[in-house]
C-alpha cells in the first residue's frame, strides 16, 4: 500500500490539519484505499476554516543495480 497525506489549509495556504495514512486493517479488499482517502479530504473540507484540502500519494520504488 502506499502512504498518503491529506492536508487541510486555512485561507492563508497555511497547514491546519495533516492526516497521514499509511495502513489499512481489513480482510481482503472490502474498501479500495482511495476511497478511504477521499472520505478523509471530504471531511477535512467541512471543517470550520479550511479553505481547500490536497492529498498526496507516496510509494516505495525499489531497484536492483
Amino acid at each position: 500500500m502506499a502512504s498518503y497525506v491529506v492536508t487541510a489549509k486555512n485561507s492563508s495556504a497555511e497547514p491546519m490539519v495533516s492526516v497521514q495514512i499509511s495502513a489499512i486493517s481489513q480482510e481482503g479488499t472490502v474498501v479500495e484505499e482511495i476511497d478511504v482517502v477521499d472520505s478523509v479530504r471530504s471531511f477535512l473540507a467541512t471543517v470550520s476554516g479550511v479553505v481547500s484540502v490536497t492529498a498526496l500519494k507516496y510509494e516505495q520504488v525499489i531497484t536492483n543495480v
